[in-house]
C-alpha cells in the first residue's frame, strides 16, 4: 500500500512551498501560548459569571475570542501552505 505522503510527487509539491509560507517554531509556540492564555481567560469568565458579574464575564470572553483570533492569524499562512501542498 503506497503512502501518499512519502511519494516523490508529494515531496516535490511540498518543496515548492517556500519556507516563508510555513509556520516557524516561534509562530507555533507563540500561538500555543496564546491559546493557553485564552483558555485561562475563558475559565476566568466562567468563574466571574458564576459569581454574578455578567458584564465583566462578557469582557473576558471577548478578550479570549480576540486572543484566539490572533493565535489563528499567527499560523494561518502556514496552515494554508500545508493544506495547499
Amino acid at each position: 500500500m503506497p503512502l501518499p505522503f512519502l511519494t516523490t510527487a508529494s515531496a516535490s509539491s511540498s518543496a515548492s512551498a517556500s519556507s516563508e509560507d510555513r509556520p516557524t517554531g516561534r509562530q507555533v509556540g507563540g500561538s500555543a501560548l496564546l491559546l493557553l492564555l485564552a483558555a485561562y481567560l475563558l475559565f476566568a469568565a466562567l468563574i466571574i459569571a458564576v459569581a454574578g458579574s455578567w458584564a465583566i464575564a462578557g469582557v473576558c470572553v471577548l478578550v479570549a475570542v480576540a486572543v484566539v483570533t490572533g493565535a489563528v492569524r499567527l499560523v494561518r499562512g502556514g496552515i494554508r501552505a500545508v493544506l495547499r501542498g
